[in-house]
């Protein structure tokens, strides 16, 4: 609840209109499909996987990762999913409470992040306030304004696999 208040304080702060929905603990996309209305999102955390780089995709939830093209995008050989480890030491959640809220972490100091286009103009995109029994929807070019804010380098593009 007080990371919660603390999102909320910050997008008031930001302007950032808001829309916040409590619901029942969802863990995945399919999850969240029965739950809520609208189309969920996908928030996954990557690593190198022979170095340090780490890597917060977010994009619609109905869509499948390509994860050679992404790495190919970015100039590295080959990413993976990150363990769970990985997700509390770098973000401080657990497997599916991963969220854009999850940057205002300590540990995330190094996360290049990476939006699928598609989202920039979507009319609400929701992230859990890295508690997966509550989501708080944003305008999807509000993305930016949250990213801008938390200092993390980011880049909109193609994730999306053709298959």
């Amino acid at each position: 609840m007080q990371f919660e208040t603390f999102i909320t304080d910050t997008l008031r702060a930001l302007e950032v209109p808001y829309r916040l929905v409590k619901h029942q603990a969802v863990f995945t996309v399919a999850e969240s499909v029965g739950v809520l209305d609208e189309i969920p999102v996908k928030n996954l955390l990557l690593q190198e996987e022979k170095g340090t780089r780490k890597v917060l995709v977010i994009m619609a939830g109905e869509h499948r990762l390509d994860t050679k093209k992404l790495a190919a995008e970015l100039g590295t050989k080959k990413l993976r999913f990150a363990n769970a480890e990985a997700l509390l030491e770098t973000l401080g959640v657990t497997p599916g409470s991963v969220s854009l809220f999850s940057l205002f972490h300590d540990g995330s100091d190094s996360v290049e992040v990476v939006i699928d286009q598609e989202l920039a103009h979507a009319e609400e995109v929701g992230f859990h306030p890295n508690d997966n029994t509550v989501t708080i929807f944003i305008p999807g070019a509000s993305i930016k304004t949250v990213l801008d804010h938390t200092g993390h380098s980011y880049r909109y593009m193609n994730v999306r696999s053709n298959t």
